[in-house]
């Protein structure tokens, strides 16, 4: 399989030629280096084979042969990272994830270039694959965001490998870390799963836990590229991961996976498989794969109603500090005290121009039921962590971000978690975020200002900002002089980027 290659390290910057006598020897080299040392040398490597003109038919199987090399660099990085200050473990972190990064990618193009053989196809396609779950194992525990290049690339791997009927069959990985799960399909779903768990929600140890479940549960997810109707998760085999499903009544279009965890939550549940979690991550798990149908089931419909309004979207949340923050100088100048109750009883009314932020209802908003938003009906229940909810017109999406008022009370940052259909109206679990809420105006994607919501709490700090991309360890300076730091990606999807952030004066 292997042939000698024309390609020699003087016209293409490799340190060794495309033979496995030439790369075996270099490898050799690398094992009298210092691990940073070796990693550094081999990621510079990988850098110029996801990009050389060489036979793919050749280049293959010593990608293929690198692989166990650069999983064990990169677990040892990571394992060094994680016991190195902030600031250094993050140049060693970004060198271990960037390893498999561009292995990965290597591979994706020798597939992508159609010139590999038939038979050598499925093969490549399931070592990317695992390389690309590995990275995105490596990724959550530093709390990177997800790699939208990566995501675009197993969408495309999975693509071909279903169109040839080659999801299913058996691969016999060569080295430990590849041999499970042993199919394309079965990969996928690990890695699929994986990001189901929502891992950077995690403390890091409990991460290396999620992904060891996932590769053994994968059997367990359903999923199906027919249109679907009320499926837990989605996928649409883009740039983006796969996410809740958008509502209670929402079904699935054709071309779009629809995926269902009810199987595997209900397992996990009743004891059926051993995991080393702990009890509480457990918990939070299985009640996010069953849909939080404990949470609704303890769910009083009885009155007495607690009517309410939800002003969806990052847009309305934005709208809303904005005008408050305003009120509050307008308060100052005018030599009143700007005091908590001065604003809520003022900020629920928006600025001319900010209505479109809120969708009012015609005419002039005069008391609570005529406000902006959607009318909703808090329901008690049984749960510290989540406010439940019940509307028939609600028109918001799982995972979006919005405010949640009362009368009479401040209104307060809200995440949608679930939406279930019931009868002829929807359940809505809400996340409150705890915190002072401020927003302030930053130099977003090409100078173009955004406002970004920091909230404050006694323990740590986070910050929502509009989706883009976003680098850990970058600084946002603030109009008041303070700079943020962006130390954890918390969440990241259509609606918002969510991190933890350090604030420096």
């Amino acid at each position: 399989m292997f042939i000698d290659s024309p390609f020699m390290t003087d016209n293409t910057s490799l340190p060794f030629q495309l033979t496995p006598e030439s790369m075996a020897s270099w490898l050799n080299s690398l094992s009298s280096l210092p691990p940073a040392v070796a990693a550094n040398q081999l990621n510079l490597t990988l850098k110029e084979l996801a990009r050389t003109e060489a036979d793919v038919n050749a280049l293959l199987p010593l990608l293929i042969n690198l692989s166990p090399l650069a999983l064990h660099l990169s677990n040892s990085l990571a394992n060094v990272a994680r016991a190195e200050q902030q600031g250094k473990a993050y140049k060693i972190a970004k060198l271990s994830i960037q390893l498999l990064r561009h292995l990965s990618l290597a591979l994706c193009r020798a597939i992508e270039s159609g010139r590999l053989a038939n038979e050598t196809q499925p093969i490549a396609i399931f070592h990317a694959l695992h390389l690309i779950g590995y990275c995105q194992r490596n990724s959550a525990l530093f709390y990177e965001p997800p790699s939208a290049t990566l995501w675009k690339k197993t969408a495309l791997l999975y693509q071909i490998a279903d169109k040839r009927n080659w999801l299913q069959q058996p691969i016999a990985g060569k080295f430990a870390d590849l041999k499970q799960p042993n199919s394309i399909e079965g990969v996928t779903k690990r890695n699929l799963l994986f990001a189901i768990f929502a891992p950077n929600r995690y403390a890091a140890a409990e991460i290396e836990q999620l992904f060891k479940l996932a590769a053994i549960t994968q059997p367990l997810l359903e999923t199906s590229m027919l249109p679907s109707q009320a499926p837990d998760f989605y996928w649409e085999l883009k740039d983006s991961e796969p996410y809740p499903a958008k509502r209670g009544h929402w079904q699935t279009s054709r071309g779009i996976m629809a995926i269902s965890t009810q199987r595997l939550g209900g397992a996990l549940r009743l004891g059926e498989i051993s995991s080393e979690l702990p009890q509480a991550a457990l918990s939070k798990l299985t009640q996010h794969l069953c849909g939080y149908d404990q949470l609704f089931a303890t769910v009083d419909l009885k009155p007495p109603i607690l009517p309410a309004r939800f002003f969806p979207g990052l847009g309305s949340v934005q709208a809303y500090l904005s005008s408050q923050d305003k009120l509050s100088k307008i308060l100052r100048l005018s030599g009143q005290s700007a005091n908590r109750s001065a604003l809520r009883d003022m900020s629920l009314v928006p600025l001319e121009h900010e209505k479109n932020f809120y969708k009012p209802s015609n005419g002039h908003v005069s008391n609570f039921a005529k406000q902006p938003g959607f009318p909703v009906t808090l329901l008690r229940n049984h749960s510290k962590q989540f406010v439940v909810a019940e509307s028939s017109e609600g028109a918001f999406y799982t995972g979006d971000i919005g405010m949640l008022s009362r009368e009479q009370q401040t209104p307060r940052l809200m995440l949608v978690r679930r939406q279930v259909a019931f009868e002829d109206t929807t359940l809505i679990a809400f996340e409150p975020v705890l915190g002072e809420l401020s927003i302030h105006d930053i130099a977003g994607d090409g100078g173009k200002t955004v406002q970004a919501v920091l909230v404050t709490d006694e323990n740590y700090n986070e910050v929502f900002l509009p989706r883009g991309k976003y680098a850990l360890e970058s600084k946002i300076a603030l109009p008041n002089g303070s700079t943020l730091q962006l130390k954890s990606c918390l969440e990241f999807n259509e609606y918002y980027a969510r991190f933890r952030v350090t604030v420096d004066s």
